[in-house]
Formats: C-alpha cells, sequence, structure tokens
C-alpha cells in the first residue's frame, strides 16, 4: 500500500473567533481536509480571502485542544 504524500497548503498566520488563518500557497477546495506533518487531521477549508496573488485560508480546527502554533505549516494530502 503507497503511502499518501503530503502539500503544504500554508502556515498558520493566527486563530480569529475559533478558526485558523493560514497564509496560503497553494488553493485548496473548499471541505477539504487539512493535516500537520503527522498526518493528524487539524480541521477542514472553510473559505479562501483575499486577492489570488496573496490569499488567506480560513480553517475550522476538528479539535479545540489541539495544540498549534503560530508559523506551523499545514498540509493537504495528495491522492
Amino acid at each position: 500500500m503507497r503511502r499518501k504524500a503530503l502539500r503544504r497548503v500554508g502556515k498558520i498566520r493566527g486563530i480569529v473567533e475559533g478558526k485558523l488563518i493560514l497564509d496560503g500557497e497553494i488553493l485548496p477546495k473548499l471541505g477539504e481536509k487539512v493535516y500537520d506533518s503527522s498526518m493528524r487531521e487539524v480541521g477542514v477549508v472553510l473559505s479562501v480571502l483575499g486577492p489570488k496573488n496573496r490569499f488567506f485560508i480560513e480553517v475550522k480546527p476538528s479539535k479545540k485542544t489541539m495544540e498549534l502554533s503560530k508559523g506551523q505549516p499545514l498540509y493537504l494530502k495528495e491522492d
């Protein structure tokens, strides 16, 4: 069985009203799951904000107790 690769979607810029805001690097699909470097699910993409040359990604965390820090990269699984 082949292990799925991860693609970096962006880095955490901050947390606003319980949602993660990422500095976007690649454009995700709405509803797509986001993971940390250990392939643990962090949450799902709620929206993409801003212009296409510098956009932000809003992620709804799956758990509020998860330890996440500013600048931490998050990933999408490649098919």
